[in-house]
């Protein structure tokens, strides 16, 4: 039996408050990222660098799928746009990534069938995730997520 699982909406991210670390910079990842295929790879590369020694290889490979995942939908529902803004963070003892587009649409998870090519992103977000959740932001949305850290 699996455990209860919370998703967060609707502006209702958890309160989760930074590890103080010496410079509080270190542990804040900031990035505007084209509209293009090529986003997530950026993205990848990105939180690879930004956080290679404070993720474990299980929480890396949870983060960098999730953050596929994230990156792929945003730049689905930003056509037209000039970019779309990452944002991670160590809080709380967790990684906290946030994806910005400027798509006022709702994220919804979408039962599809075994053939289908996609709608299963936010299915594996939410498999790989202890949490996530959107919220309305000023021009778009951001939809954020807590990828599971694995085994230390």
């Amino acid at each position: 039996m699996s455990s209860p699982r919370t998703t967060w909406s609707l502006g209702s991210v958890p309160d989760l408050t930074p590890i103080p670390t010496p410079d509080q910079s270190s542990n804040v990842l900031r990035c505007d990222l084209p509209v293009t295929n090529e986003a997530g790879q950026a993205a990848r590369e990105q939180l690879k660098r930004h956080f290679a020694t404070w993720l474990t290889e299980t929480g890396r490979d949870n983060a960098e799928l999730v953050l596929t995942e994230l990156i792929a939908n945003a730049v689905a529902a930003s056509i037209g746009a000039e970019a779309i803004l990452l944002t991670a963070r160590v809080t709380a003892g967790q990684l906290l990534i946030e994806v910005f587009d400027e798509s006022p649409g709702v994220p919804c998870p979408r039962l599809t069938d075994d053939f289908a090519e996609d709608a299963r992103g936010l299915l594996l977000v939410d498999a790989l995730s202890t949490a996530w959740g959107w919220h309305p932001a000023p021009g778009g949305k951001v939809v954020w997520a807590l990828p599971k850290a694995g085994a230390a």
